[in-house]
């Protein structure tokens, strides 16, 4: 089960961030700005999804220019 815990804006997009039931895992769903979901990515590797906001950020502006999903995911699997 997972938990809302944030949501940042930006360029009329936003990024809804979820905690997943194990620790330093968490996704990021990725709306358009006619609310339509554009992405879903998992983010690993990271106690807090702060240490990635930046990242996140990025993401979603590049998405919202029409950028293709990624098929990779974010993750760094050393940091904790």
């Amino acid at each position: 089960m997972s938990t809302q815990l944030a949501t940042l804006e930006q360029g009329g997009c936003k990024a809804e961030i979820y905690e997943e039931a194990l620790p330093g895992q968490f996704s990021i769903r990725y709306f358009g700005p006619a609310g339509v979901m554009l992405a879903e990515e998992p983010l690993t590797g990271v106690s807090s999804y702060h240490q990635r906001e930046q990242e996140i950020l990025a993401r979603l502006q590049e998405l919202c220019a029409g950028g293709q999903p990624a098929s990779a995911e974010l993750s760094d699997p050393g940091e904790y």
